[in-house]
């Protein structure tokens, strides 16, 4: 096994089975799958790209609205919830295989087992890469972390528990398909719903506890630039990887090469209407703070102003890829999740050292046991 920098002095047992890691082990363990991680792309010839947190307009494919938004001296900026456009670019630009990390920040409303207002996401991105291949590489990456981790790390009982998924071929299945199964095991599900943990926990047990890749959801449910279906204009050629416990842990696609199917989906997509209230929003609140300063403007020239500062970001990667038309694939790799599926705990809070969510903030914080 390949030796891990900075390993901590403190000698301790690992976590008895179905008990949470102490801080110490949860640090420990992070580090080594996140080092891991960073060799098996870093081997296959990917290139860390340094991306910006702060941005004119963020990714974010979510049904609500999950964007952090601030006020940049007098202009709307928001943190990254991911760096996808911005390695996308760079492969645009002649780099084959790019890959990134950083903190995603997300608005997050829910307080449960399963979601963190941030947490580590590390992102690949490839030219000519299918989605037979995307799917291969990332159980490759998933089989390379789970073998590396030995009893000394998490226990002899989740070294048995991860055995299965590091030998195995794991399962591949279209939403379409998932849908006939749940509908089988009693689910009352349509064409056009995400699937959530208890679907995705379902299909899990399906697959004999393996995780399970998903591929080509509903258009309407995925982020604007995944690539439609040329057989089936309904779904998109996407994938969400299925761990069990943790759900969807990595989620990826080809990118859609054609611009002008590229235009008309992000401008009638869930997340581009979010960015557009949230300037809207955000001129609002400018004219009541300041409602001497710009007065010549009204309330709707002022959100036009904001609506146009995200637009103008959106045009410059539109704009690259009508002059560099690019074959290319990528996926999100959300770590806490991979931590949880590995550590063999219920909760996401238990994988993590600080869990962040909304508890954290207004007199309601916890602590961090040791």
């Amino acid at each position: 096994m390949a030796s891990h920098p900075h390993p901590l002095t403190v000698t301790e047992a690992p976590p008895a089975p179905h008990c949470p890691p102490s801080l110490f082990a949860r640090i420990e363990i992070h580090n080594r799958v996140v080092h891991r991680v960073r060799q098996f792309l870093q081997n296959d010839g990917y290139v860390e790209i340094p991306v910006p947190e702060l941005t004119p307009a963020t990714g974010s494919c979510e049904v609500v609205d999950s964007m952090f938004s601030m006020d940049y001296f007098g202009t709307l900026a928001f943190p990254r919830q991911t760096g996808q456009l911005y390695l996308e670019e760079v492969v645009a630009r002649g780099v084959d295989a790019v890959y990134c990390e950083g903190e995603s920040l997300r608005k997050e409303r829910k307080v449960d087992a399963r979601h963190l207002t941030e947490f580590k996401l590390i992102e690949i991105e490839k030219k000519d890469m299918c989605l037979e291949e995307l799917c291969g590489f990332q159980e490759a990456l998933l089989k390379d972390v789970v073998s590396s981790l030995t009893a000394d790390d998490i226990g002899e009982h989740n070294v048995e528990r991860l055995a299965p998924a590091a030998d195995s071929d794991h399962p591949r299945m279209t939403y379409r398909e998932s849908l006939q199964i749940l509908s089988q095991r009693g689910f009352e599900i349509s064409f056009g719903d995400d699937l959530g943990h208890r679907e995705e926990a379902a299909l899990v047990d399906y697959a004999g506890n393996l995780p399970v890749h998903i591929t080509h959801f509903p258009e309407e449910l995925k982020f604007f630039n995944m690539k439609i279906d040329r057989t089936d204009p309904t779904v998109v050629e996407c994938v969400d990887y299925i761990l069990p416990l943790a759900g969807e842990t990595f989620g990826g696609s080809l990118r859609e090469p054609d611009v002008d199917i590229l235009r008309r989906r992000l401008h009638t997509g869930t997340m581009y209407g979010h960015l557009m209230n949230r300037a809207a929003e955000f001129a609002r609140l400018q004219r009541l703070a300041n409602p001497d300063d710009g007065g010549e403007q009204t309330l709707e020239e002022l959100t036009i102003r904001y609506q146009r500062g995200i637009e103008a970001a959106f045009e410059g990667y539109l704009t690259l890829f009508a002059e560099v038309p690019t074959e290319r694939a990528g996926f999100g790799l959300g770590v806490a999740r991979l931590l949880q599926y590995a550590m063999g705990v219920e909760s996401i809070k238990d994988a993590v050292v600080f869990p962040m969510d909304r508890t954290r903030f207004g007199g309601m914080g916890q602590t961090v046991t040791v």
